[in-house]
């Protein structure tokens, strides 16, 4: 099972980029100095489950160059590590001779190069039966293109692992600016092995920051999501029952609207979330976080491991709790006017700002983020307009031409303050005194079912006037 715990927050686990170029050393032999360079992404370690039970390797890689092409990559994956712990499938675009498959592969990069470069090529792993759990193999990817130099890496297998089960997070509704809200954190570990520890994972969404700081957790901020993650110590049986010994404390700030704590436990030591995405970590300088036992487990023989099994089922590790605070975010779109006269071409500069004082966070997919519906003045023909707005018809020339258009914002993010500039360019084919069309503030993708939401209460400003001549 592939892990993508976190994609509202764009988070998934990664390892840092680079440390397979450094396992290697240097690219194939042959390849030309000056070449674009394609990197394999570290591979995560897999743990794999008892048998007849599969666990899939998928691989990733990464570019700096744009516009890369290169169809002609070989990938050779060199499985004989793997031979006393795990049954090895390959892909279908692979050829397999014994546990070594050469496996053909097209990249492209197109014009954003930090967008990662998947791959077709994976491994489907069986635990061998009857081998030990903890028993662990290793195997190697190298590769070759003309367009390109490969760089590969090494990844790692174990058989058995911990896996952690987290309870259910509790919703809020009506909070109070200025409040503090508890969130208990408590998991069972799920696995055939015990883990030799514990680190959570805890992102609170804007307006919402921790209210606790302890010696053992690390802090940073991304944006406008504060993170946490924690250490508190102590090896997790089989089937034992912890929790973070206080709740995790949370403060309802003054921008605090809908916001979210997500919360992910993995065994101490496995690779992931929020990894990579160049968080400054501070330590706390409180008290050390601890852990308490809910249930007690059973003590095992087998090694205490660090790296996860698959989740399976209705098991998983990683939740969202909900808090809604009582408070406003007003919205308000602003008009236009433009003289031209006829044949000639005018530009209407309007925009839509976000007056607060809440920040809206909107992870609905867009049906809880405003945007503008403009219509055009009798008499105009649209010639132009900015990259933000578009025809509510795309590729339909009527609409093109006369309308209607929608305009929309950056992002799911939207601060008190942010005021996101559209403008439109009319040709006026017919000369009309105080021609008029408008500007008006809707929600979601659809303005036939727009809404305005309780948090803005404020419907005065949800139109303006466009004015021509």
């Amino acid at each position: 099972m592939r892990r993508n715990p976190l994609t509202g927050l764009a988070a998934v686990f990664l390892s840092a980029a680079g440390l397979a170029a450094s396992l290697l050393g240097v690219g194939p032999a042959g390849a030309v100095s000056g070449q674009p360079v394609i990197t394999l992404d570290a591979p995560t370690p897999a743990a794999l489950p008892a048998a007849p039970a599969t666990d899939g390797v998928y691989f990733d890689f990464h570019t700096k160059s744009k516009n890369l092409t290169a169809h002609d990559v070989t990938l050779t994956v060199d499985a004989r590590g793997l031979s006393k712990v795990a049954k090895v499938a390959f892909s279908s675009n692979c050829t397999a001779h014994g546990l070594i498959a050469t496996c053909s592969e097209s990249f492209e990069s197109g014009s954003d190069p930090k967008i990662g470069l998947g791959s077709m090529t994976r491994l489907t792993l069986t635990a061998l039966r009857g081998s030990r759990l903890g028993a662990t193999g290793t195997y190697k990817i190298t590769g070759r293109s003309a367009h390109a130099q490969i760089v590969g890496g090494t990844g790692s297998v174990t058989v058995g692992g911990p896996s952690f089960g987290l309870d259910h997070l509790a919703d809020h509704t009506n909070l109070k600016v200025g409040s503090n809200v508890a969130e208990p954190v408590r998991f069972t570990n799920v696995g055939n092995r015990p883990a030799r520890g514990v680190q959570t994972v805890l992102a609170a969404s804007p307006g919402l920051d921790f209210a606790d700081h302890y010696s053992n957790c690390k802090y940073g901020f991304n944006g406008a999501i504060h993170f946490a993650e924690c250490y508190p110590k102590g090896v997790i049986n089989i089937g034992e029952t912890a929790a973070l010994a206080a709740p995790v404390r949370l403060h309802v700030g003054s921008t605090a609207l809908s916001t979210y704590l997500d919360a992910l436990t993995a065994p101490l030591g496995q690779p992931g979330w929020p990894d990579g995405q160049g968080i400054k970590w501070t330590w706390g300088k409180g008290s050390a976080l601890k852990l308490k036992v809910v249930k007690a487990g059973r003590r095992s023989s087998a090694p205490a491991g660090s790296v996860s099994l698959p989740q399976t089922g209705s098991v998983t590790d990683y939740w969202i709790a909900t808090l809604r605070a009582r408070n406003t975010a007003d919205f308000a779109v602003s008009g236009a006017s433009a003289q031209a006269g006829a044949g000639k071409a005018a530009t209407l500069a309007f925009h839509l700002t976000a007056n607060g004082p809440a920040t809206l966070y909107d992870r609905s997919g867009g049906e809880g983020v405003p945007t503008a519906w403009v219509t055009l003045p009798p008499g105009t023909t649209a010639v132009g307009h900015s990259a933000n707005c578009a025809p509510w018809q795309e590729n339909n020339p009527a609409a093109e031409a006369k309308g209607p258009y929608v305009c929309s914002l950056p992002g799911i993010i939207v601060p008190k303050g942010q005021v996101t500039n559209f403008s439109l360019t009319l040709q006026v084919d017919d000369v009309v005194t105080h021609a008029k069309g408008g500007v008006q503030l809707v929600w979601g993708p659809d303005p036939a079912d727009s809404h305005r939401p309780a948090f803005d209460p404020n419907s005065r400003n949800d139109s303006a006037v466009l004015t021509v001549n």
